[in-house]
C-alpha cells in the first residue's frame, strides 16, 4: 500500500515591519533601559496646577495705609506750597507746580500696590484719596500762606497787631468758608489740571508695580 507523498514545507521568511520594498526598522529601545532615562509622568495624566496670576494683599490694611499716606502727602503738599509762595507781596504770589501732585499720587499708588496686591478696586480708592490729599493740601497751604501774610503785615504795623493774627488751624477750621472762597478766586485752569495729575499718577504707579 503506497503512502501519500507530502512535499516538505518551506521555512517561512520573517516579515519585515517596514513593508514591501522598505528595509526593516531596528527595534526601538524600551524606556527604563540603559540607553534613555524614563520620561517624567504626571499623576493622572494632567500637568501640575499653574501658580496664581497675582499676589494677593490685604485690602483693609492697604486702605488704612493709603489714608495715612494721603494725610502725610497732603501736609507735605501744603508745606511746599507755602514755602514757595511770596508772602511779602500784597496779595501774596503763589506758584503753581505739577510735580508735587504727581508725587503725592505716586506715594499713594505705591502703598496701594505694595499692601493691596493687584486689586483694581483699590486703585480707584487710591485715585480718590490722591484727589482728596491734593485738595486738602491746596486749602491747608492757602491757610498757611494767609497766616504768613497776616503775620508780615502785623509786623509792619507793630504794636499789638501780631497778637490778633489767626493761626493756620484757626483759618482752616474756624474760617473754612472764607478760605474756600479765597481759594476759588485764585484757582485757575492750571490748578485743576495739576490736581487731576495726582489720581493719574496713583493709578499708573499701582498698575506698574502690580504687574511686575
Amino acid at each position: 500500500m503506497s503512502q501519500n507523498w507530502q512535499q516538505p514545507q518551506q521555512p517561512q521568511q520573517p516579515q519585515q515591519p517596514g513593508g514591501y520594498g522598505y528595509p526593516a526598522q531596528p527595534p526601538q529601545p524600551q524606556y527604563g533601559g540603559p540607553q534613555q532615562p524614563p520620561q517624567p509622568q504626571f499623576a493622572g495624566g494632567f500637568p501640575p496646577p499653574a501658580p496664581p496670576a497675582g499676589r494677593q494683599g490685604n485690602p483693609a490694611v492697604a486702605v488704612l495705609a493709603a489714608v495715612v499716606a494721603a494725610l502725610v502727602g497732603g501736609f507735605l503738599y501744603a508745606f511746599l506750597l507755602s514755602a514757595m509762595a511770596d508772602t511779602d507781596k500784597t496779595p501774596p504770589e503763589i506758584k503753581q507746580f505739577a510735580y508735587a501732585g504727581v508725587a503725592v499720587g505716586a506715594l499713594i499708588g505705591l502703598v496701594i500696590a505694595k499692601l493691596g496686591g493687584r486689586n483694581t478696586a483699590l486703585w480707584v480708592i487710591g485715585a480718590i484719596l490722591a484727589v482728596v490729599a491734593v485738595f486738602i493740601g491746596e486749602l491747608y497751604g492757602y491757610a498757611m500762606i494767609l497766616h504768613d501774610a497776616m503775620a508780615n503785615y502785623a509786623d509792619k504795623l507793630g504794636g499789638g497787631a501780631s497778637s490778633q493774627v489767626l493761626s493756620t488751624n484757626e483759618i482752616f477750621f474756624d474760617h473754612f468758608s472764607d478760605l474756600w472762597d479765597a481759594w476759588k478766586e485764585d484757582a485757575n485752569a492750571l490748578t485743576y489740571i495739576f490736581m487731576a495729575l495726582s489720581p493719574v499718577a496713583a493709578v499708573s504707579t499701582a498698575y506698574r508695580l502690580s504687574n511686575r
